[in-house]
């Protein structure tokens, strides 16, 4: 029931009011609470939904209050899970508030009407999955098993299962407990980690889940990290391929599987999941709402992606089937990916560029979670609230909202469908009978069904059952069906009763479908590695035409053994897939000890023209020299030694790249020096041929930019050529050059150069003073160098920027760090000391934000630019949430206090005695581009430049308050921090109403 107005506390202060708060607590004058909530049908008859779909209530308050998952039971039942506990949890004393509601559509309208709590009093729990009569639960620390066993509609079983989950943030805790294709519950860890044990066995190994995912098997209780971190979502695709979601990262594939990595330890993989659609800052949302998001950098940006499912339903039409949709609830939206194969992952595109596939310009609508059901439509999980973001991740002046718990008293549940479906699901969808009541055999029949929860139920109760009369049907399944998912289902369904057997895999090897024959790959590997009868079956697949079952050949065969045709193999499987990063991680994983001889075999592939890529050799060439036996980084170099064409070294030749990441890559206490040592006469020769021609490269201005810094990098790795580097870094080069050859010289031992680098720091562009930076902090005796220039006086303290004076005044070495205290602590002049302590007042002072404005507007805007007001020349300052008004305060009377190197202010003198000033915005081997106060930029050529020095200042002058008062600059730090409240669209923290 919506509440009567006058009861709703509403934000509509008079002007005057805001002058008795201080400025942290500042609410703009004309500040109001979020719209009000719209009843069911008002905020069904609100949403934009893609053509040819509709929406329609499942459920709502009083029955659902603050649901945040479902899964349907398999008697028809909705299980939903209630966190009434967000975001704080409950009061000291008082009783946990999350709970399990069961509801049930008695009349079969589609409407779940009749509501019945099953369990309460549980905390922050997060998902449930049924499992023998009871559920599965996930909640604060722990998974937990909830069962009626005297049929009063009340959980009077509660078994602990597992614990050791970390309990912290309530967003960020294990969640989505999901039976999967292999007959195993996974959980998505949520962000936090933690050590989780079997409470049921104390003696069983702990399993660390930091940075993981967590698995277990209901029958046996066995349990295991698994690869994959997902925040809060996690699903399953027709043929068991897993996915998560995190708040920036929409849609993340699990790749590798930590069992596999596990045979191979030795070999570093990068990666074991992968975007698949894009993310963070790259990601494009279309919110219909105002979509506030607590950054405002992130606007229109997914940053609260959660309850990400894979449609596999048959009640939308079928170009959805397969999609990702992916809920931001700040957005107000439900987002559409379209997946598509890529190599080994996928890869996706927005199912309708610039618009949504679903979303509301009602505010309240939060969408957490979703679920395929029995009639195959779509539901949506409708949390109904005013705010949905977390305390903890708000600025200071949100926390205290007070309209953050509004709506914890309702809930909604969506079903999507095709529009021109009928509300009631009729037959042959709704079974005269619930499917427990069901057959065995009549199970196995399902497996064939078109819709996903149909066929996932009835996979999960013949595991359950463990009935011996489902195999037969099963094999009879797996040779006769003409769908590809039911015979995939088959082959995880006799796995689960212990019937699968080689001839079953066998068969699947052999299959139509790439989909089976990889399926029957991973069930191989997991069962069957050691059956020699298949193995030669399995290689005969290293030529499929499908990316996957080629992968899924690799990872089988991790590690390869010695034997010629396994090597043949693999070779085969990374010519074939050399633009895929992941076949070439894979490859390099099952490669192990041999991966000097799949490079030979792939070398040898490219010399007969199948034109391999560069990736693909470098990745090889690393994995091998980063292997602990001596054999295999020898036999590597070999390799690459062995196909070398000098005069076309170090740009055009992948092998020369592969030299250069095999240098880079060696394992520790490894040199190439010595391994020179260990190669013939004949390779020696070519191997200094590759260097002569470098050092080429490497000095021969007519060569471009590109091949220039490739010799250069690889010129690190020959110390005659190290006095070269010197000179480059000196040199008057293109940036590049000079970048490249800073880079190298820093990873030699030459030091003789440092000191005449740094003389010359003030006419660096910010590009060079960041390498010179971070190349003398690499070492204490460079760092010493830096401190006697910055206490002679050549090089001041501001300009280092944060980043590199914190380095400094954190320098494990104490008599460095010390030094650097003393220096830094002398930098701000002792008059804007004193301004600073002057203007504190300013902080406690009564403050208007809207004069802000206009204070801003005056000082500021020809170089900043805060919302609508302004220009981007100097650093973006709009997203001031995490600084307190004292920073914005000490940024603004002491500017030079440290520098951002992109944002030093230049002076330079042309040839022909002309002068200006600016930042460096950009820079070309010609030209250099400045830009100045009002967004104005000029470009002059290199050679016009006559001298180019910094000021060791910023752009921002020192003085400014001798044109802001104390009660100006109380209103413009007013400003920078709730500029974007000023619409009045957002509530702030309580404030004085009288």
């Amino acid at each position: 029931m919506i509440p009567p107005l006058a009861l709703r506390f509403r934000l509509e202060v008079a002007a005057v009011l805001s002058f008795a708060l201080p400025l942290w607590l500042l609410t703009p004058t004309n500040a109001a609470a979020a719209a009000d909530p719209l009843s069911p049908a008002e905020s069904r008859n609100q949403f934009q939904i893609a053509p040819g779909l509709k929406i329609e209530l499942v459920a709502a308050e009083p029955e659902v209050i603050d649901p945040v998952a479902i899964r349907f039971g398999e008697r028809g039942e909705l299980w939903v899970v209630e966190m009434s506990d967000y975001p704080h949890g409950p009061a000291e004393g008082e009783p946990p508030r999350s709970r399990i509601r069961r509801l049930t559509d008695r009349n079969g309208d589609g409407r779940y009407e009749t509501a019945e709590t099953f369990a309460d009093k549980l905390l922050f729990a997060t998902g449930v999955q049924p499992w023998k009569g009871g559920l599965i639960v996930t909640m604060a620390g722990e998974v937990a098993y909830l069962k009626d066993s005297n049929g009063d509609g009340r959980a009077d079983v509660r078994e602990t299962w597992y614990t050791g989950f970390a309990e912290e943030n309530s967003q960020l805790r294990a969640n989505h407990p999901t039976f999967g294709l292999d007959n195993r519950v996974y959980v998505a860890n949520g962000l936090r980690g933690g050590t989780v044990v079997d409470a049921r066995r104390p003696d069983a190994k702990p399993a660390n889940i930091s940075g993981m995912d967590f698995r277990f098997d209901p029958h046996s209780g066995d349990y295991a990290a698994v690869t994959g971190v997902g925040q809060f979502g996690l699903t399953f695709d027709d043929f068991g391929n897993r996915f998560v979601c995190s708040n920036r990262n929409p849609l993340i594939h699990i790749v590798l599987q930590n069992e596999t990595l596990a045979r191979n330890p030795t070999t570093a993989i990068a990666a074991a999941s992968g975007d698949v659609a894009r993310s963070g800052f790259e990601s494009k949302l279309f919110p219909i709402s105002r979509a506030w998001t607590t950054s405002n950098l992130h606007a229109n940006q997914f940053t609260a992606a959660c309850g990400v499912t894979i449609y596999r339903g048959d009640r939308l039409p079928e170009a959805f089937h397969g999609n990702a949709f992916t809920c931001d609830p700040t957005g107000n939206l439900v987002h559409r990916e379209v997946i598509h194969a890529g190599g080994m992952s996928f890869a996706s595109q927005p199912g309708r560029e610039g618009v949504e596939f679903l979303a509301s310009p009602d505010e309240w609508f939060r969408p957490v979670n979703l679920s395929n059901g029995p009639d195959g439509a779509l539901y949506v999980v409708d949390m109904y609230r005013a705010v949905i973001e977390h305390p903890q991740f708000m600025p200071e002046e949100l926390k205290r909202r007070p309209d953050l718990m509004l709506g914890n008293d309702r809930g909604r549940i969506w079903r999507i469908v095709a529009e021109a479906a009928e509300t009631v699901d009729e037959s042959p969808r709704r079974a005269d009978k619930p499917i427990a009541d069901l057959s065995t055999p009549e199970l196995v029949a399902l497996l064939d069904h078109t819709n996903s929860w149909q066929r996932d139920t009835s996979g999960r109760l013949i595991y359950e059952r463990q009935d011996s009369s489902a195999v037969e049907p099963l094999k009879r399944l797996l040779e006769e069906s003409p769908s590809p998912i039911a015979r995939v289902h088959a082959l995880h369904a006799l796995a689960g009763l212990g019937q699968l057997n080689a001839d079953h895999i066998s068969t699947a090897l052999k299959d139509a479908s790439p989909r089976v024959r990889e399926q029957a790959l991973l069930l191989f590997e997991r069962t069957a590695r050691d059956d020699q009868s298949l193995r030669q079956s399995v290689l005969r697949l290293s030529s499929d035409d499908d990316a996957k079952v080629r992968g899924a050949l690799a990872l089988a065969l991790v590690p390869i053994a010695e034997e010629a045709a396994e090597v043949t193999a693999l070779a085969e499987i990374a010519v074939q897939g050399a633009d895929d990063v992941w076949t070439r991680r894979v490859v390099s994983l099952a490669a192990g000890s041999h991966v000097g001889d799949v490079l030979a075999a792939v070398l040898k592939r490219n010399e007969a023209a199948d034109a391999v890529s560069d990736e693909l050799i470098a990745d090889l060439a690393a994995a091998g020299a980063a292997r602990p036996e001596e054999a295999a980084r020898q036999s590597t170099l070999r390799a690459l030694l062995a196909s070398l064409d000098a005069g076309d070294l170090p740009a055009q030749r992948p092998t020369s790249v592969a030299l250069l990441k095999f240098c880079q890559s060696l394992a520790r206490g490894e040199s190439l020096s010595r391994l020179r040592q260990t190669l013939s006469a004949e390779q020696q020769t070519a191997l200094d041929g590759v260097f002569q021609t470098a050092l080429r490269q490497a000095t021969d201005e007519q060569v471009d930019e590109g091949a220039r810094a490739a010799a250069i990098a690889l010129l690190v790795y020959d110390s005659s050529a190290h006095p070269k580097l010197a000179d480059l870094a000196a040199a008057n080069a293109s940036q590049a050059v000079r970048l490249a050859a800073i880079g190298a010289l820093a990873r030699t031992s030459v030091e003789a150069k440092w000191p005449e680098l740094l003389g010359n720091f003030r006419s660096e562009s910010p590009a060079v003073r960041t390498a010179l930076l971070n190349a003398v902090l690499a070492r204490a005796n460079r760092t010493q160098l830096l401190l006697d220039e910055i206490e002679a006086g050549h090089i001041k303290p501001s300009e280092l920027d944060r980043v590199h004076s914190t380095r400094l005044l954190s320098h494990p070495d104490t008599k460095l760090r010390q030094t650097a205290a003393r220096l830094f602590a002398d930098a701000i002049p002792a008059d804007r000391q004193q301004v600073l302590a002057d203007y504190q007042i300013a902080l406690s002072m009564p403050a208007d934000t809207l004069r802000g404005r206009a204070v801003f507007q005056k000082n500021c805007a020809t170089c900043h630019r805060i919302g609508d007001v302004g220009v981007n020349v100097a650093p973006d300052i709009s997203d001031s949430r995490t600084k307190q008004p004292s920073q914005l305060l000490a940024d603004i009377l002491q500017p030079n206090r440290a520098i951002d190197n992109n944002y030093v202010n230049y002076v330079v003198v042309t040839e022909d005695g002309q002068s200006l000033s600016g930042i460096v915005a950009a820079e070309t081997a010609t030209s250099v581009t400045f830009r100045q106060p009002e967004n104005k930029a000029v470009t002059l050529l290199r050679t016009d430049i006559a001298e180019m020095r910094s000021t060791g200042q910023s752009l921002m002058p020192e003085g400014l308050e001798r044109n802001i008062s104390l009660a100006e600059m109380a209103d413009l730090l007013s400003f920078i921090k709730n500029w974007r409240y000023l619409d009045g669209q957002t509530p702030l923290g309580d404030v004085p109403t009288n």
